[in-house]
């Protein structure tokens, strides 16, 4: 596979991970959106965006109108430094309500720095806190990812530690009762999470 500058990997065939049953004969693009199909042509996938502070201000009538079914809002990240502060995203709450009002299905996201599973829970903690008053029918997504450009918290972290971080962030929003996800390119996913113990 290739990067988003173009860089090639190969990685190894996980045996023991089950195969993704998408086929990609059945996408289709239609007014500037992808569509994934059934075998009978029917749509059988949704729209949705992800938005943060820095999309500004969201005119979410717009949104909607515009064929948008789902949105998956940035709550907060946890910042660098040894702190490495949890922060809510300075929109989230703006855009919960905003999208929530419109009509749209909501779920939201967490870009992780955690360290440790003690870190990791507390961002579930933290996530949870938040989104405990609104109708949240999306996933609560687990955000891990290569830092570019810049020193991140985790750049040292093992496979072993960000695996077992995921697995704790989403087994507690799961026993919440939300549905769990976790984000990551394709080589993070690759190289940096084992994902025979994510699946």
């Amino acid at each position: 596979f290739v990067d988003v500058v173009g860089k090639e990997y190969k990685a190894r065939l996980l045996e023991d991970v089950p195969k993704s049953d998408y086929d990609p004969d059945r996408l289709t693009e239609e007014n500037g959106y992808k569509y994934y199909t059934d075998k009978d042509g029917n749509v059988t996938s949704e729209l949705g965006i992800d938005v943060s502070k820095y999309q500004g201000d969201i005119e979410w009538e717009k949104v909607k109108e515009a064929g948008i079914d789902f949105v998956i809002v940035r709550l907060g990240y946890r910042g660098y430094g040894k702190k490495g502060q949890l922060v809510e995203d300075e929109c989230f709450q703006k855009n919960v309500e905003g999208a929530l009002e419109a009509g749209l299905g909501v779920g939201v996201y967490f870009f992780s720095q955690a360290l440790n599973e003690e870190e990791a829970l507390e961002e579930a903690r933290f996530v949870l806190d938040k989104i405990k008053q609104y109708e949240i029918t999306y996933p609560v997504v687990f955000d891990t990812e290569e830092v570019k450009y810049a020193i991140a918290r985790t750049d040292d972290l093992p496979m072993s530690q960000f695996t077992q971080n995921c697995i704790t962030f989403c087994d507690a929003i799961e026993e919440a009762g939300y549905q769990s996800m976790i984000y990551a390119n394709m080589k993070w996913m690759a190289f940096t999470l084992d994902l025979t113990k994510l699946t």
